[in-house]
């Protein structure tokens, strides 16, 4: 039997995969929820073990397209890897590790992310709505190096550098030196106090 595959989302950010007929589907649904049906896709019931968690993903994948259908940082996900996290969603999330929470095609709880995820903008994704945007090539993806204002002193003079820059990456350094700024290269990070 084919049936329709489809997301529920509560209002607390929760999502639970349903696979059932699509006429059945608005029974899974209760008052405060949403209901984001996986447009041409069936499968085949019972699902098989393999197949679950490819599933899981595509449905994640298809919520966080209608809720959030621009992502204005395209395929980076650089502060995934790179940014320390520490919330009640994500945990205690270091730096240098991929959180949890992220897949290859972005946050599997974008949707739910937490503030410090929410608020997050680097270098690069600020200056793309303004006139002086960097160049493509210096996003983090693609440069291995996210830039932030700095974070101690709140000196706009100061750039905080994240991971290890690229040959494009160290030119722009250079450069934004060359016209007054300073570099900070950031290599420790602490989760709370540091002992």
């Amino acid at each position: 039997m084919s049936s329709a595959v489809a997301g529920i989302l509560d209002k607390k950010g929760g999502l639970r995969v349903v696979v059932t007929q699509r006429w059945r589907m608005r029974h899974h649904v209760r008052r405060d929820e949403r209901l984001f049906v996986l447009p041409d896709h069936s499968v085949q019931e019972p699902v098989p073990p393999q197949d679950v968690a490819p599933l899981i993903e595509r449905v994640q994948t298809h919520v966080a397209k209608v809720l959030a259908p621009t992502n204005h940082c395209g395929s980076c996900r650089a502060c995934c890897f790179l940014a320390k996290v520490s919330t009640e969603i994500t945990g205690d999330k270091p730096a240098g590790q991929w959180c949890t929470h992220c897949s290859s095609t972005g946050c599997k709880i974008y949707w739910n992310r937490p503030n410090v995820c929410r608020e997050y903008v680097c270098t690069w994704l600020a200056s793309q709505s303004r006139n002086d945007r960097m160049a493509p090539e210096l996003r983090p993806d693609k440069c291995g190096a996210i830039f932030l204002d700095d974070s101690t002193t709140n000196d706009p003079l100061i750039i905080e550098v994240h991971g290890e820059p690229d040959e494009n990456a160290v030119n722009w350094i250079n450069m934004m030196q060359r016209l007054g700024y300073k570099a900070r290269k950031i290599t420790r990070y602490f989760m709370g106090d540091p002992k």
